[in-house]
């Protein structure tokens, strides 16, 4: 079979060497060419395009989209990760099948998805996992089994050693998938949403036959999960369309969360996945699968796409190869010889066997056939009272004065029997009435009462009870329901806190910010730059992990000097200042213009060097590098012995100054003069010098050529 023709643009020559090598593993020709031009004008005939949207190229999609023919497809590739930048470019036109980012980019990603969209069979979390990982399924099929399948999940991930705020994520990626597949998904014979207007307390009760199958795998370096359900509905558009909304919802605006909305969920996973597929089979199934990156410090978007399945009237894959007989291979066929005919006898006795089952089955089914079975009640207590008592699925009455009493049960028929509480787990037991009274009690268990409790600022120490449970944000569910508890808060710079907390009742949640007062110790300082991201240094220490616009608590009464830093700008050195005891709202900014790295070197190792009118560059030790913005400064050089000055004009561009110097030593018995003093050696600039050499003739000049490094005599 012939290769497919794919084009892969690039303006990177190495980086679209990386992509042809990927989409010739996918088992494609690959033209690669490093602008829209080498592609000339008119059509451009291909299977696949994989753009490569960066520098001169950022707006090709915009370009080539209208000039492709057939059923191209393209794949496009970000510098890095931005999900409305992905969303705006998937909105653009439906041929664009995928998006993946060129940083920490992987060739096999690009091979993968580049395959989904030549040969189909997209379905399964196989695709997405290396061999040999093992993949994980279950059924889901209602409320209940949502939630003990995402518990089985993230019990499996704590146990492959998958750190809390990566579990959090998959829980939650899991819940959306889950609830679009069990309540969104589910359509009638003419296409409507079954339960589009029914409220969400009443579908999560309610249970479909066509089952979501779930999937989930581990391999150490990455985690992924995907659901299935059994009806083929969802739109490239819908998934679009929503997350478009999400992403410019103003404030006063309502994100879609109602019955039949899944608008907040499909933005909620796009922001806490690495990789987000749909893969759906119009009329027949839809497949959302996240993958999560458990090596990357933070979790955001690298993988997006929309996959669409195409079977064709035979039932194979559109785009597979056709699986036929070879030409010239005929098929033998031959006569099996016939069986000799088995004796009469045998034949009797068995129609005799069949006959007697047949008699004995009769008489053990006429009493339950034509006589009528007998009943029992059956007395259910429930401690505490008030809960409902489900019988086969339905409700048989509620235990308000803690017993119901159930009759018409067959004497002797299992019965499966649920007792339901809010704040309870539910209990589930198999009655069989005997005939008589009968009774049964359900002592249920209360569930856990959850408190999230976080302080303003986070990263303070919970204590309770004089004992330490936790660093906020932190969520607590070993705390009696319907309780007050005394929560105390500590956190360095901060005055210790005492909260007086109440305690939800069972299966309840509550959600607390406990702000912190400022220590009359310390003050509390926001910096501020233009533009925004600077780091901070305080005192010559970088802050790690601190950012502006940031808030940071300074020693009060003592002398503090900051200084914001970017990449590519002149930092800004804040004027120092001293704060008050337990100041705040103290604001200090600081603008941070354009500028270039001015790069100082010396062959002098012990010397340092001075930027005059430039804060940040002062008594560095070479070599040294100062950003500095176009413009005339002066350069001072101190070395043992030495100090030179210069004047250096920088341009904007990336610059070196060096300074390369030499030593000139006296001759014996002789001493050379500088400024009024008698030395033993100088140190100068390379080059043709003139110094004073003294010894017991007098006082001449005498001339020497200083070489870089080295030393020379002066007699």
């Amino acid at each position: 079979m012939l290769a497919r023709r794919i084009i892969a643009v690039s303006p990177d020559k190495a980086f679209g060497k990386q992509m042809a090598t990927a989409l010739k593993a996918a088992g494609g020709a690959v033209d690669l060419h490093l602008s829209l031009d080498d592609l000339g004008k008119g059509d451009v005939q291909a299977a696949l395009v994989v753009l490569h949207l960066d520098g001169e190229l950022a707006t090709a999609a915009a370009e080539i989209l209208p000039r492709l023919s057939g059923e191209a497809r393209v794949i496009a590739v970000l510098p890095r990760s931005n999900l409305p930048a992905i969303v705006d470019v998937m909105q653009s036109s439906d041929r664009i099948a995928g998006m993946l980012v060129a940083e920490d980019f992987d060739s096999r990603q690009l091979s993968a998805m580049a395959t989904r969209v030549l040969a189909g069979d997209i379905f399964g979390l196989e695709k997405l996992m290396p061999w040999g990982a093992q993949i994980h399924s279950q059924l889901v099929g209602d409320y209940q089994e949502k939630s003990l399948c995402i518990a089985q999940i993230s019990e499996f991930a704590e146990l492959m050693g998958v750190r809390r705020k990566y579990r959090e994520a998959i829980e939650q990626c899991m819940d959306e998938m889950l609830m679009n597949a069990l309540y969104d998904a589910p359509v009638d014979e003419a296409g409507r949403q079954i339960f589009s207007e029914i409220p969400t307390k009443t579908r999560i009760s309610l249970r479909l036959e066509q089952k979501a199958v779930v999937q989930y795998s581990c391999d150490g370096h990455q985690f992924a999960v995907s659901v299935r359900d059994a009806f083929g509905t969802l739109e490239r558009g819908t998934v679009l369309r929503y997350l478009h909304k999400c992403l410019h919802a103003s404030p006063d605006q309502q994100i879609d969360r109602k019955a039949g909305g899944a608008g907040l969920g499909l933005y909620l996973m796009a922001n806490s996945a690495t990789t987000v597929y749909f893969n759906v089979l119009p009329g027949v199934a839809t497949e959302a699968a996240c993958v999560f990156d458990l090596e990357t410090p933070k979790l955001q978007l690298e993988q997006f796409g929309f996959f669409t399945e195409k079977i064709d009237a035979a039932g194979r894959l559109a785009t597979g190869p056709s699986r036929r007989l070879p030409q010239g291979h005929p098929v033998e066929r031959r006569r099996a010889p016939q069986p000799p005919p088995p004796p009469r006898g045998l034949i009797g006795a068995l129609l005799a066997a069949v006959a007697a089952v047949l008699v004995l089955i009769g008489i053990a089914a006429w009493p339950r056939l034509f006589g009528k079975p007998k009943t029992a009640e059956v007395t259910f207590t429930t401690i505490p009272k008030g809960a409902t008592i489900e019988v086969e699925g339905r409700n048989a009455g509620t235990a308000s004065d803690g017993a119901v009493v159930v009759r018409g049960l067959e004497v002797g028929r299992a019965y499966p029997v649920v007792a339901k509480l809010d704040g309870y787990e539910s209990k589930q037991a198999v009655v069989q009435p005997t005939a008589g009274p009968n009774a049964y009690t359900f002592e249920l268990v209360a569930r856990t009462a959850t408190v999230v409790l976080d302080s303003m600022p986070s990263g303070a120490t919970v204590e309770i009870d004089g004992k330490e449970v936790g660093t906020t944000p932190v969520t607590l569910t070993t705390l009696a329901p319907s309780t007050d508890v005394d929560v105390v808060l500590k956190r360095t710079g901060y005055e210790a806190t005492t909260a007086k907390l109440s305690v939800p009742g069972p299966g309840q949640e509550l959600r607390m910010v406990q702000p912190l007062p400022v220590s009359a110790e310390f003050a509390r300082i926001k910096l501020v730059s233009e533009p925004p991201g600077a780091q901070v240094v305080q005192n010559g220490q970088l802050l790690a992990a601190v950012t502006t616009p940031a808030e940071v608590l300074v020693e009060a009464g003592k002398l503090q000097r900051f200084t914001l830093t970017m990449p590519g700008m002149v930092p800004a050195t804040i004027e120092a200042f001293t704060p008050a005891r337990g100041a705040t709202g103290i604001v200090k900014t600081g603008k941070l213009v354009a500028g270039a790295p001015l790069r100082l070197e010396s062959t002098q190792s012990d010397a340092r060097v001075s930027v005059v009118g430039a804060a940040h560059c002062k008594d560095l030790a070479v070599p040294a590098e100062c950003v500095l913005g176009a413009g005339a400064y002066q350069v001072e050089l101190v070395a043992p012995g030495v100090k030179i000055t210069r004047q250096v004009k920088t341009t904007g561009k990336e610059a070196t100054e060096r300074f390369e110097l030499g030593s000139v030593e006296a001759g014996e018995g002789k001493q050379l003069q500088v400024d009024g003093k008698k030395v033993k050696k100088v140190t100068l600039e390379v080059g043709p010098r003139t110094v004073t050499v003294v010894d017991a003739e007098g006082t001449r000049q005498v001339q020497v050529r200083v070489k870089a490094g080295t030393s020379v005599v002066a007699n």
